[in-house]
């Protein structure tokens, strides 16, 4: 495993603090939080893990908590585990160009 630069250590510690506050404004408790986003700190340097949160991904709907993949019976959208690392089959970066 390389070192990180210094700037590359300041560019993580930077996502690291907006993640945190994102995960508190979403509910987390500030522990909560930090141990989340530890985990994806941790993801990101290794790029062989794939695991993503459903708020990262275009078809979450940030406004009511759901995804437009995941239906119930009367496919209404339904609401994800949303701070568990997952693999899922339908997951696409939000950001990303169709």
């Amino acid at each position: 495993m390389r070192l990180m630069t210094e700037e590359e250590t300041e560019i993580f510690a930077q996502k690291h603090a907006r993640r945190r506050k994102t995960f508190e404004d979403e509910g987390l408790s500030p522990n909560d939080a930090w141990d989340l986003a530890d985990k994806l700190w941790e993801r990101d340097l290794d790029l062989g893990d794939k695991r993503r949160l459903c708020f990262e991904c275009k078809k979450y709907n940030n406004e009511d908590k759901t995804c437009a993949v995941l239906l119930d019976g009367n496919k209404k959208p339904q609401r994800p585990v949303r701070f568990v690392l997952q693999n899922c089959p339908w997951f696409v970066l939000r950001g990303a160009k169709a």
